[in-house]
């Protein structure tokens, strides 16, 4: 007998995803050892560096808005 099995979804607003994906971006990178009072290179050209150079553009033109500490974060 065949069992079907469902997966469970769920609906979050925009503001709280973009809130845990930078949160999850920042422990990334410091487990990779970077840490915010240092400095660090990124290569030029490397996929990195490109989708750096995206988000720059998307806040410069207002459709993105980062947040420096937790305590910034809108609720």
């Amino acid at each position: 007998m065949a069992r079907s099995t469902s997966v469970g979804t769920i609906t979050i607003k925009t503001s709280q995803l973009k809130a845990m994906l930078r949160e999850v971006v920042r422990e990334e990178l410091e487990r990779l050892g970077f840490k915010a009072e240092t400095d660090w290179e990124i290569e030029e050209g490397s996929v990195l560096w490109e989708d750096l150079r995206e988000l720059r553009e998307e806040i410069r033109e207002g459709r993105l808005q980062l947040y420096a500490r937790k305590e910034d974060l809108p609720e």
